[in-house]
């Protein structure tokens, strides 16, 4: 998708020309089934502000009260289940994907990520990267067993950020599951492993349900608005920079011009355009 002046600013990015693609999104769906059902034998199904669905997070922080960057923070036993995706092959490979789809798409937002995450794992030695040469702050894992989210914004990411969702599971795309931009006023199929690239802090979007006995998951990736204003400020935050005399305003008409980021058509290889 495309806005008035040529910036892309939402991809459904095709999945790799890998012969063992479909194993691998195959593998990972088991595995994310086993997860929902650990998840389920000491948790009730939520039914939070997404959806009525499983779900954990993992990654970098930073807002809400923090009072610095620091790893979002899981009972032992979730971090246990995390521990066990975060180091699958298959779902490490579909993540590095995603990272990949943005550095095609939207090279100058896939650096600025870059950059960012670098340098605050460089500054604090306790801080982890959820999966190597994943540009990727946090990553949530949505278990389902019908992971079909409701209209929301994610507010806390940042604005000119692009998120990578990729969805997985057992469901007829052609019937259900699809994307909803509200804003754009498209409804998108999402096949079971592709990734779609968007601005999820800025449109509002959902999904169409699946059907009974069908699953889905999804695995989002994202970086919260709050890592790159810490880094920004000196590796604090906001209110301790302005304190210390920090002047915001070029910072504010930096982030405000931040979908000039955004590549053109024209810009793209013409494997990706």
């Amino acid at each position: 998708l495309v806005d008035s002046e040529g910036h892309v600013f939402t991809v459904l990015s095709s999945p790799p020309r890998d012969a063992a693609w479909p194993d691998i999104i195959r593998w990972a769906a088991a595995k994310f089934a086993w997860a929902q059902k650990q998840l389920s034998e000491i948790e009730p199904l939520p039914d939070h502000r997404r959806g009525p669905y499983f779900s954990v997070n993992t990654g970098l922080s930073f807002g809400q009260g923090q009072q610095r960057v620091g790893n979002l923070k899981n009972s032992a036993r979730r971090q246990w289940i995390l521990d066990q995706l975060l180091n699958d092959p298959d779902i490490r490979r579909i993540a590095n994907v995603s990272s990949g789809s943005l550095e095609n798409y939207a090279p100058n937002v896939y650096q600025y990520y870059k950059e960012t995450l670098d340098a605050i794992l460089e500054s604090d030695s306790s801080l982890r990267r959820n999966f190597v040469d994943n540009v990727f702050a946090a990553a949530t894992f949505n278990l389902g067993p019908q992971a079909v989210t409701y209209v929301h914004l994610d507010h806390l990411n940042l604005a000119f950020g692009l998120c990578a969702v990729t969805a997985l599971g057992d469901y007829d795309y052609k019937k259900g599951g699809h994307l909803v931009l509200w804003d754009a006023k498209l409804i998108i199929e999402f096949p079971p492993g592709t990734t779609i690239l968007l601005p999820s802090a800025i449109l509002r979007h959902s999904n169409v349900a699946i059907r009974p006995g069908e699953t889905r998951y999804s695995l989002t990736q994202y970086s919260a608005a709050g890592l790159f204003r810490w880094v920004k400020c000196g590796f604090r935050s906001q209110k301790s920079a302005q304190a210390a005399g920090y002047d915001m305003r070029k910072d504010y008409e930096e982030w405000k011009d931040g979908y000039q980021m955004y590549s053109k058509v024209s810009d793209l290889r013409p494997d990706c355009a």
